[in-house]
């Protein structure tokens, strides 16, 4: 009977655990798909990438949870990479972020991989958003492609998109008389009143309604950036016009980026102060309450600027370089599916000029205006929805506003009068889109978008505004834009554009539709080593309202638009081999290209002073780049450097030889260096060498094209922080004090310090 008991006794135990045994596994199922069903939702509430690649990573979370042993999922680190790398300052146990050409992931050396991971990470989950318009892994882009954080860009010690830019690879930038600036890739420059290569901030273009150029001057401030994605290369297949030579996307800060882990408000801060009586300040703050999260922003600069343009032998002093700005800006995310933002700058302006009547047609030196003013005022404002459907369809629609008032006091030479000009542009747009993915193996991009542009300006050709005295242009586009997968290694790409412009006639005799195929092939010959990638691309560039109908005089000038102009277009060829040798502590490219521009748009001189926008044939560029970048931990420093060779030249036409563009040199180098010192303290190093080069202007006294000299210069930073959260840095312009002028007759500052200081909380 007591053997009976036992025996009764012990299988009841047993069934006991077993049934405890049991609810336990359902528990801990029930609990990792709870939380694979959170971290799923988490990634499609992602505003940030536009694809199912969230879905897929916490599936695959989800999958290795149930496969293994009883553990809670929330352990396993959710792998989606975060679309910034960390160039802010040294923490401890990081001794340096990643160079610009291999950015992509904030890491934590604390993980189960430490800084030993950072290299495979990197090169499967890295991320960009702008080539596609959805999420790609960066081996997987076939164009050439940059990534700059926001932090490192302003650690150029640059105040403007214009100057900062210049020191990163393929990138030029020069500025001229009356804040015009010109920033290009590749050879393939603007003549100051249109711009070969396009300008978004979050995804929406930046250019301005009436030239086509956008100000990457002291008017758009580098304010709550993000991260800089610029793609060097045709970009007409997705975004239409302008999109010739290359595209520059700033992404700005959402509340998230702002808001501490674990924390429902952040806020930062930054001021600067220096020579020329020049001062920054920034300050940001977010916070979340639910499903909104909103952030403010404001940005502030004042300066009297460098004596460019003065000659102490005469006793002239340029006192023109002043500049007064300020910004203010908002965003609101709701549940990460709709956002709004605005932003309102107001700058004000001197206008500098030349001395002397040296250049005519592009006016690079044509007049002294030591009264000449200009303020500007802009306002962007968007309304998004990001939504996604299921795993395998994410819809996104848009509406945007741009509004631009320039009013310019110029000085009248003979009468002394100061004469008032009033610019009004206006553009309202919009953009539909759905994302197709089917897992690995195929994503899609299908949509259209459309833009409506007005202007008001007072020099413009007779009979060419309407009764309200507007000019006005619409245009409507369509794309797709498809990434295939047939083999885990081989990546195929297609894209194809149409664009139709629907202009009056007395503006654009012939306005014509265009098509903008690419084409590309990605193929991973030795997965995390070695990769070969090719791309085909048609750009083009439709003249501008003011290359079309533009009628003003310039003191000693005139400058006349062309009605029968015809859009350039642009065939490039490119081909690129990338290697990660030493386990992907260091990268390797070089990039060979062929460009062939048909239909170019320039002044022609046609008389005297006068110039009128023209056709003056095709031109054809071809070269190559050559980068590389590395992370050597044991120095606790990184560094990339990189060469750009090009043969840019316009071709016979119209009985004239062959000559070489403008502003397109033999070489290009740019060097960028980071060091830490212990834990707390840093030193950064861009450093840029541009051979010599032509210049749009012409000397008026030989009637010949003017020619710089090769010139050398540098920025540096140096930093310490002081506690966590506080870092103070010391900046250095033009370290070298080189003496060089970046467009004729208009030097640069000289060597310059400032201080600044960065909080953030």
């Amino acid at each position: 009977a007591n053997a009976a008991e036992a025996e009764q006794a012990r299988a009841a135990a047993e069934r006991e655990q077993a049934e405890q045994a049991l609810a336990d596994a359902q528990r801990a199922k029930a609990q990792q798909a709870a939380e694979a069903e959170r971290a799923r939702a988490a990634a499609a509430a992602r505003p940030t990438l536009t694809d199912s690649s969230s879905a897929i990573r916490a599936d695959r979370v989800a999958a290795d949870s149930q496969m293994s042993t009883p553990t809670p999922v929330q352990d396993t680190p959710e792998r989606e990479p975060p679309m910034i790398s960390p160039f802010t300052g040294p923490s401890p146990g990081r001794p340096m972020s990643p160079p610009a050409s291999m950015a992509g992931l904030d890491i934590d050396t604390e993980g189960p991989d430490g800084l030993e991971g950072l290299e495979g990470r990197l090169l499967t989950e890295a991320m960009v958003t702008t080539s596609s318009k959805r999420a790609q892994r960066l081996q997987d882009v076939p164009m050439t492609v940059a990534w700059i954080p926001g932090d490192e860009l302003e650690g150029t010690g640059q105040f403007s998109l214009c100057e900062a830019i210049q020191y990163f690879p393929g990138m030029e930038c020069r500025r001229g008389a009356m804040r015009k600036v010109g920033v290009s890739a590749r050879g393939l420059g603007n003549n100051f009143l249109s711009n070969r290569l396009l300008l978004l901030q979050d995804g929406r273009p930046q250019t301005d309604p009436w030239t086509g150029q956008f100000y990457a001057d002291e008017t758009t401030p580098l304010t709550n950036v993000k991260q800089v994605e610029v793609i060097r290369g045709p970009g007409s297949s997705l975004y239409g016009s302008n999109a010739f030579s290359g595209v520059i996307n700033v992404i700005r800060r959402s509340p998230s980026d702002v808001i501490g882990e674990g924390k429902d408000f952040g806020v930062d801060g930054r001021v600067l102060g220096g020579q020329y009586n020049s001062f920054r300040g920034q300050a940001t703050a977010a916070a979340r309450a639910g499903p909104v999260e909103g952030l403010v922003n404001y940005y502030g600069f004042t300066s009297e600027g460098a004596n460019l343009l003065g000659d102490p032998q005469q006793g002239i002093v340029d006192d023109q370089e002043w500049t007064q700005v300020h910004q203010v800006s908002g965003i609101v995310d709701i549940a990460k599916v709709v956002r709004l933002d605005v932003d309102y700058t107001n700058a004000d302006l001197g206008r500098p000029g030349g001395n002397q009547i040296s250049a005519v047609g592009s006016c690079g030196r044509c007049h002294y205006t030591p009264n000449d003013r200009e303020r500007v005022e802009n306002l962007n404002a968007n309304a998004q929805v990001d939504l996604r459907v299921n795993d395998n369809l994410r819809l996104f629609g848009q509406g945007y506003a741009l509004f631009k008032r320039r009013e310019v006091d110029l000085e009248n030479m003979v009468t002394g009068n100061m004469d008032n000009a009033l610019g009004k542009r206006s553009r309202y747009g919009g953009e539909v889109r759905a994302l197709i993915s089917l897992g690995d193996a195929l994503n899609v991009t299908v949509g259209g978008d459309a833009k409506y542009d007005t202007v008001n300006n007072r020099n413009v050709l007779p009979g060419v505004a309407d009764a309200d005295g507007l000019l006005n242009q619409t245009i409507l586009g369509g794309y797709v834009d498809a990434e295939l997968r047939p083999l885990p290694n081989l990546v195929l790409g297609g894209g194809l554009r149409y664009d139709q412009y629907l202009i009056p006639a007395a503006i654009w005799e012939t306005p014509s539709a265009q098509l903008s195929p690419r084409a590309s092939i990605v193929y991973h010959l030795v997965e995390r080593l070695l990769t070969l990638r090719t791309n085909y691309g048609r750009a083009f560039r439709a003249p501008t309202l003011s290359e079309l109908a533009i009628n003003q005089q310039m003191y000693a000038s005139t400058l006349l638009g062309n009605p029968s102009l015809r859009a350039e277009t642009l065939d490039t060829l490119e081909a690129a081999v990338d290697v990660w040798p030493w386990e992907g502590k260091a990268r390797f490219t070089v990039t060979g290209f062929y460009n062939l521009a048909k239909n170019f748009i320039n002044q022609e001189h046609s008389g005297g002073s006068t110039s009128q926008f023209r056709n003056i044939g095709d031109a054809q560029v071809f070269g190559f780049e050559a980068e590389a970048a590395a992370q050597v931990k044991e120095l606790h420093s990184s560094f990339s450097l990189a060469y750009q060779f090009l043969n840019a030249k316009s071709l016979p036409f119209e009985g004239r030889a062959s000559a070489p563009l403008d502003y397109a040199p033999n070489h290009r180098v740019y060097f960028r260096g980071r060091t830490n010192i212990g834990d707390s303290a840093f030193v950064e190093l861009f450093a840029v060498f541009v051979s010599e080069r032509y210049d749009p202007s012409v000397l008026a006294d030989t009637h010949a094209r003017a020619t710089l000299a090769p010139y050398l210069t540098a920025n540096a930073r140096m930093g310490v922080e002081v506690t966590r959260g506080l870092t103070v840095s010391l900046l250095g312009s033009n370290i070298f004090n080189s003496r060089h002028q970046e467009s004729f007759g208009f030097p640069v500052p000289g060597a310059s310090v400032f201080g600044e200081l960065k909080f953030a909380y």
